[in-house]
């Protein structure tokens, strides 16, 4: 696996987490909609769509074949159409129009147009994870309910219609009475585990734009590919 197909990947996850606006209402007739699945998804659509701004941790563990295992650690903030991601070996930062990836390592800056978010096959937008249930190419249904730490949790998994997708199955874990998201697992189709494990959010925070801005004198040395159409 590549690193722009590892990355193309994780940016897909976090969509899948923290867009409210694709999971539900828009799942094909051909797809398979468990209704206990889709209340406790209603409920999580609900409780993030009330949040002016979101600031949230994570723990990402990466099993690759043929690998070590890593786990790396990261921070997610979205507002509106906004949002900034910052991991160990990049930060990807999108004002609403355009994405930059920014590689230290590589001193490299690529720069693309926002992705449509209604376009199934859209890995660059973190418009996904909090939307996952209005996604025409997946179907959902409950897969089991259980209790950890004083939690009613419900874990709930996802399968593509499209037997072309690169993942298998996703599994995303949520408390069954507040919506809140716990976890989130995705199974790609050469054998690589993705887990997203997320921590204690801030929200309703005052953010300003420049927040989610490049700034091209922060990386005066930096390559920078404009890929924008």
């Amino acid at each position: 696996m590549t690193f722009k197909t590892l990355f193309s990947s994780l940016l897909f996850l976090l969509s899948l987490c923290f867009n409210i606006n694709s999971l539900n209402g828009q799942v094909s007739s051909r797809s398979e909609k468990d209704p206990k699945a889709k209340a406790t998804l209603d409920l999580m659509k609900k409780r993030y769509e009330s949040y002016t701004s979101l600031d949230i941790p994570f723990t990402l563990d990466l099993e690759i074949p043929d690998q070590p295992k890593q786990v790396q650690k990261g921070q997610f903030t979205r507002k509106g159409m906004k949002y900034k991601l910052v991991m160990n070996q990049q930060t990807v930062l999108c004002d609403g129009k355009s994405l930059w990836v920014i590689l230290p390592k590589e001193k490299e800056v690529q720069i693309n147009d926002m992705p449509d978010s209604q376009q199934n096959d859209d890995v660059l937008s973190p418009e996904a994870l909090f939307s996952i249930y209005k996604r025409k190419d997946l179907s959902y249904v409950v897969l089991k309910e259980f209790v950890e730490k004083g939690k009613s949790l419900q874990q709930i998994g996802f399968k593509p219609i499209d037997k072309m997708a690169d993942y298998s199955k996703l599994e995303l874990i949520l408390d069954k009475k507040t919506g809140e998201i716990i976890s989130f697992k995705a199974f790609a189709k050469d054998g690589s585990r993705f887990l997203f494990r997320f921590g204690t959010p801030k929200v309703n925070q005052s953010i300003p734009d420049v927040f989610f801005q490049y700034k091209k004198s922060d990386y005066p040395t930096f390559y920078v590919e404009d890929l924008r159409s």
